[in-house]
């Protein structure tokens, strides 16, 4: 099968022809149509990982991916033609098994059914990011009415998260940039404020008192999260998936998985049209590495997404 992987850490990510993965029990094999790049991606490429995870290499990159049933492994009961979306997390135990491929290995218990009518290349692109918002907002609990600071709102994240706050019926507050605020009122932002400026200032001059929560989707350590948190009132809710928020009162980090219940909640949002899946560029799978270098590279309004079929 064609793959777009890595033979070591000083080998470039490029494509290549490696056996198509047999199905084990309870494993569906899973034809590729469309994935999308994550940050994720980037680390692993880089060797980011290596030191906390083992490599089993070669190394096959993506994560997210929708396709269909190619064969069903023993105990699976899926049948051959069923559509079907999901993830596979970095490490599994090791780093190794990636969807930027024609072909992918998944248990059965961990996909969900492609929603109905939905474009493929929203769905390739809705996993990993998708469920993380979704952990990132229900651990908040928000309700009606709540105010929440989401930084790193035009991101992929960030552009689930704030669908996901607006439809809790919260007042979205946004730190971005001029020519991100068309993209974020339709998002259901209900206030964007100057990313590069006294974002804690600026947001408790919308509200005096404090902000109810905080989705920090950019602070890798807790003192780049002070910035965020010194919007919070005294008893305000955080939650982030990139290390700034550590577990404690009120403070909730979170980490995406393959959660098939979170799969269904997405693919029921998606389905009803209560949920987008803004993409700012597509890509075929031949420009899988431009698509790599380009997430890094570029002021996302979104998801760039793959095609692999």
């Amino acid at each position: 099968m064609r793959a777009f992987s890595f033979g070591g850490f000083d080998s470039p990510p490029a494509f290549s022809d490696l056996p198509a993965p047999v199905p084990g029990d309870g494993e569906l094999l899973v034809r590729v149509e469309a994935s999308s790049v994550n940050p994720v991606d980037n680390a692993i490429a880089a060797g980011m990982l290596n030191g906390m995870f083992d490599h089993d290499f070669p190394v096959v990159l993506g994560r997210d991916f929708a396709g269909v049933v190619e064969q069903a492994g023993p105990g699976a009961t899926l049948v051959p033609g069923a559509e079907v979306f999901g993830l596979v997390v970095h490490a599994d135990p090791a780093v190794g098994k990636g969807t930027w491929a024609e072909f992918v290995t998944v248990a059965e218990a961990r996909v969900a059914h492609r929603p109905a009518g939905v474009d493929l290349a929203a769905v390739g692109a809705t996993p990993l990011a998708g469920i993380t918002a979704l952990y990132a907002v229900d651990a908040l609990g928000l309700k009606a009415g709540d105010s929440v600071l989401i930084a790193g709102a035009t991101g992929g994240v960030g552009s689930f998260a704030a669908q996901l706050a607006s439809l809790a019926d919260a007042e979205v507050i946004a730190p971005a940039l001029p020519e991100d605020e068309e993209y974020l009122r339709g998002l259901g932002v209900t206030e964007v404020v100057e990313r590069d400026g006294d974002v804690a200032a600026a947001a408790r001059a919308i509200h005096p008192d404090g902000v109810d929560a905080v989705i920090d989707l950019i602070s890798y350590t807790p003192d780049a999260f002070g910035v965020y948190a010194a919007a919070l009132k005294p008893d305000g809710r955080a939650s982030s998936p990139v290390g700034g928020v550590e577990a404690g009162p009120g403070r909730s980090p979170v980490m995406s998985q393959p959660d098939p219940a979170a799969l269904d909640r997405l693919a029921r949002l998606l389905e009803a049209g209560s949920l987008h899946v803004p993409i700012q560029r597509s890509y075929d799978f031949e420009e899988a590495g431009e698509a790599l270098a380009a997430l890094p590279a570029t002021h996302t309004q979104g998801k760039l997404s793959i095609s692999v079929a």
